[in-house]
């Protein structure tokens, strides 16, 4: 690591966990990651956050690793709702200024339909299920992401970076395909979870062929050249390390 870096925290989506422990094997969030940390030789904290919870409750929570850091220049990676909280971190938990970079990934800064669908009478989901995860499900929603964005502005001096994906039907898994057509109408080319315009989010913009869960390194789908499968999202930490270490 040189002199110069930012230590970097990586912030899981919802109802993720940082880790998952099952019959002595440990599962992480973001698949391959630890490799990466390794070979880029980078300071990087993983926190959980509470995967019932809404936005500021998880910034709370991810706060504390930047506690761990001291110092440091910092940047923040995130995850699909976990872009939401990175934005929330600079917002409101940084009074030292030590957040230089913010990179969202797969995050719906402007709100998701399938969130808005969840918390309708449409949903087919049981209504005690529903209240479990209400406080998340209400940040997600369309309008929650207004009020959102309404009260967390950008701050002039962090950089903020995003990506975002999509695949057309036919590539999706399985489990993603109704949610693919359920977005597709209503906010266009999406990643079976989030939309490509819905990602968008500060000074640049980067896009790639991938659904969902391809960006965190879980894809069910076999290896197939034409549809670009699997996606390599060793590489796409790469570039996100090196776009955060180009201005630390």
């Amino acid at each position: 690591m040189a002199a110069d870096d930012p230590a970097f925290i990586f912030l899981h989506g919802f109802m993720g966990r940082a880790e998952t422990h099952v019959f002595g094997r440990t599962f992480e969030y973001f698949r391959g990651l630890r490799d990466l940390v390794r070979e880029t030789e980078i300071t990087a904290r993983i926190p959980q956050m509470p995967y019932r919870a809404g936005i500021d409750a998880r910034a709370a929570v991810a706060a504390k690793a930047m506690d761990e850091l001291g110092d440091q220049r910092i940047a923040v990676v995130g995850v699909s709702m976990g872009g939401l909280v990175a934005r929330a971190l600079a917002a409101r938990h940084d009074p030292g200024r030590r957040i230089r970079t913010v990179i969202t990934i797969a995050t719906p800064h402007r709100g998701s339909p399938l969130a808005d669908r969840s918390l309708s009478t449409e949903t087919r989901l049981p209504g005690w299920l529903v209240d479990q995860f209400r406080p998340a499900l209400e940040d997600l929603s369309i309008d929650g992401a207004m009020r959102f964005n309404a009260r967390t502005p950008d701050r002039p001096d962090v950089r903020y970076l995003s990506w975002g994906f999509s695949r057309p039907d036919a590539q999706m898994p399985l489990f993603l395909k109704h949610r693919e057509r359920q977005i597709r109408p209503i906010e266009g080319d999406n990643d079976g979870m989030v939309s490509v315009e819905s990602s968008k989010w500060g000074e640049k913009f980067t896009y790639a062929r991938a659904d969902h869960f391809e960006t965190i390194g879980w894809s069910p789908k076999r290896k197939d050249e034409k549809s670009g499968r699997p996606f390599d999202q060793k590489q796409l930490w790469r570039d996100v390390i090196a776009a955060a270490r180009a201005r630390s």
